[in-house]
C-alpha cells in the first residue's frame, strides 16, 4: 500500500484579519450562543487564531480557546444551524521566501584546491618553499571567486578555512587590495620570492 502524504499549508500565524462577514456575523442581532459557538469551532478548526477571532467576535481569547476545546457536538457547525451564509474563510498564507541558491565551485576546482591547501599554508612570510603551489592555489582561489563567482564564504565554508584567510590570501598575493587594514602584514609579499610571473 502506498502512503502519499500531503503537506498541510503554512497558513500565517500573526495578525490575521477575519474577512467583513464574520466580523458582521458575531454583531447580528439575537445572534444564540450556539450559533456564535459553531462558527467559532468552525474557525478555530480551520487554522485561524484565537487572537483574530477574539478580535472578530468581541470575546477574550481564553474564551475562544476554551469554546475551541468544547466537543464538535455541542455546537451546531452545519451553515443552516449555525446560522450563517457565508463559506468559512481560509487564513492567509504564511509567505514563504525563497531559498538563497549559492554558487559551488566547480568539482574540478576544488578538487584541486583541497589538494594544493596543504602545502600553501606551509609557507611562511617570503619563504620560497611550497611557493610554487601556494601561487597556484592563490591563483585557484581567485579564479574560484571572480570567474566561477562563488562567494569567500562559500570557499571558506567547502575549504574548512576563514573568509578572513582567503580574503588576507588574496591581498598578500596582490589579487585584492586592503581597503580599510593598515596593518603591514597586508603588504604584498616580495616580487623576488614569487615562483609564478602573476600579479
Amino acid at each position: 500500500m502506498t502512503i502519499i502524504m500531503i503537506e498541510a499549508p503554512k497558513y500565517q500565524k500573526k495578525n490575521q484579519q477575519l474577512p467583513k462577514e464574520v466580523h458582521e456575523f458575531f454583531s447580528t442581532p439575537g445572534l444564540t450562543l450556539s450559533s456564535r459557538d459553531g462558527v467559532i469551532r468552525s474557525l478555530t478548526d480551520a487554522d485561524w487564531t484565537f487572537e483574530a477571532i477574539a478580535g472578530a467576535s468581541g470575546i477574550t481569547r481564553e474564551r475562544v480557546r476554551q469554546i475551541s476545546k468544547t466537543q464538535h457536538m455541542m455546537w451546531p457547525t452545519d451553515p443552516k444551524l449555525s446560522g450563517h451564509s457565508f463559506d468559512i474563510p481560509e487564513p492567509p498564507l504564511k509567505f514563504e521566501k525563497p531559498k538563497r541558491e549559492y554558487i559551488e565551485p566547480s568539482p574540478k576546482t576544488l578538487q584541486r584546491l583541497l589538494e594544493l591547501q596543504p602545502y600553501a599554508q606551509q609557507v611562511r612570510s617570503n619563504g620560497t618553499k611550497y611557493r610554487e603551489e601556494a601561487e597556484e592555489y592563490t591563483a585557484l582561489l581567485n579564479h574560484a571567486h571572480t570567474v566561477e563567482e562563488v562567494t569567500l564564504y562559500r570557499l571558506a565554508k567547502r575549504l574548512g578555512i576563514t573568509h578572513g584567510a582567503i580574503r588576507f590570501r588574496l591581498v598578500r598575493y596582490g589579487y585584492k587590495k586592503a581597503i580599510t587594514a593598515t596593518s603591514k602584514v597586508y603588504m604584498p609579499i616580495i616580487r623576488d620570492n614569487r615562483a609564478l610571473d602573476g600579479k
